[in-house]
């Protein structure tokens, strides 16, 4: 048997006059304005008392249980009230000893409004337009789906065309509008709670040939090593890392170079890790030889970057691509969905030297920033110009 679920707004007025969650109330005589605590997961001090209003939400709505992933409440919640109009006064998230946002309620909906309270269950809202769908985020209403990416064992595609028709869309502003929908659905699939998920493609290159290209499909971490019988990756019992073996210098006619670049490849023992860690991507030099590291290939610094040894190295965090993305749209390049490393030899160069000067690059491309990459950079900047896109990016600043 179906059960209804409230409408948000009375709902949410119903809760504050309730006075039964610590931080959540009215601030002004004519009970239009309120505040909601709001606190970083990540925070030492956060508890289960700080999402209570969160998890009411979720667990009314039908898209919630005890056991559920406080990041997503936050997020239905946070997009219920955009999706109602809500106001955000003050963002006051960061403050060290409060930490909370304070909304006005919508002008189209009073407070006092008389209205139905509970919408009718889904067997009757068969032939109604589906709601609470704000920039392609999935709300209460949506049946949520694991998502993983393509070709990973069991796992469906992550979504790279819109999985809906812009057939009889009015004009440009509609496509761009649907453009921007699937952009903001694909880029919160990318980060579940406070994980960011990704796979992994390597390109190796030899003195700037390419020599090898290969797909690892882990979205944990992975390890650059030196053992040419592998032909693909392999699961290492031992640690539980993929190994990823780069290729003989078969291809390099210039014989000096070739015996540079295999002496290298000798030494490379454990090799060089990369791996995902929460919100960030981490890399750590496992062997003897030395390795590098930028996020362009054509860095032009002249400040190498050494990758340490001691302790795994935060390499790129998931909050810069996002940031990168805001850029984009006001007219900047598009961030780097790379890292490149150089194995055994200092880049980028004092001298200034090119990156296919050097014996041994590797490129480990993040698959899920590159199917956002390339969504932003085939709609270009003007399709993503959506106050519900800016406001997603920057909601996810929060939680990275």
């Amino acid at each position: 048997m179906s059960h209804s679920k409230p409408l948000f707004i009375p709902w949410l007025r119903a809760q504050i006059d309730s006075g039964k969650y610590p931080g959540v109330t009215w601030t002004n005589p004519e009970q239009t304005e309120f505040s909601i605590p709001w606190k970083h997961a990540l925070r030492k001090d956060s508890s289960s008392v700080d999402v209570l209003i969160f998890k009411a939400w979720a667990e009314v709505s039908g898209n919630g249980k005890a056991q559920g992933d406080s990041s997503v409440w936050k997020r239905n919640f946070r997009s219920a009230l955009r999706a109602k109009k809500f106001q955000m006064l003050t963002d006051n998230k960061n403050d060290v000893a409060n930490p909370h946002k304070m909304f006005r309620w919508p002008d189209e909906a009073p407070s006092g409004e008389t209205i139905a309270v509970f919408e009718p269950p889904p067997e009757q809202q068969q032939q109604q337009p589906l709601q609470g769908v704000i920039g392609g985020v999935v709300l209460p209403e949506q049946q949520q789906y694991p998502v993983v990416f393509e070709g990973a064992v069991g796992g469906v595609v992550l979504p790279e065309q819109p999985a809906y028709p812009i057939d009889g869309a009015a004009g440009g502003g509609a496509c761009d509008q649907q453009m921007v929908e699937h952009f903001v659905d694909t880029i919160f699939k990318t980060m579940v709670g406070d994980h960011f998920k990704t796979e992994f493609k390597v390109l190796v290159y030899y003195r700037g040939e390419k020599v090898s290209e290969q797909l690892v499909m882990n979205e944990d971490r992975l390890r650059l090593v030196y053992r040419p019988e592998l032909s693909q990756p392999v699961l290492d019992q031992e640690s539980g890392l993929l190994l990823v073996s780069l290729p003989k210098p078969r291809a390099m006619l210039d014989q000096t170079q070739a015996s540079l670049t295999q002496r290298i490849l000798d030494k490379l023992g454990e090799g060089l890790e990369v791996g995902v860690s929460g919100p960030m991507v981490y890399g750590q030099r496992r062997g003897e030889i030395k390795a590098y590291w930028s996020l362009c290939k054509f860095d032009r610094s002249k400040r190498p970057q050494e990758v340490s040894k001691l302790e795994p190295q935060p390499l790129y965090l998931f909050k810069d691509f996002v940031q990168g993305l805001l850029d984009f749209i006001k007219g900047k390049d598009c961030p780097s969905c790379s890292l490149f490393f150089c194995l055994g030899e200092k880049w980028p160069c004092p001298d200034g030297r090119p990156w296919e000067k050097k014996l041994i690059m590797v490129e480990v491309v993040k698959t899920s920033l590159q199917i956002l990459k390339n969504l932003a950079v085939g709609g270009g900047a003007s399709s993503l110009q959506s106050v519900e896109l800016k406001m997603s990016l920057e909601e996810m600043m929060e939680w990275c």
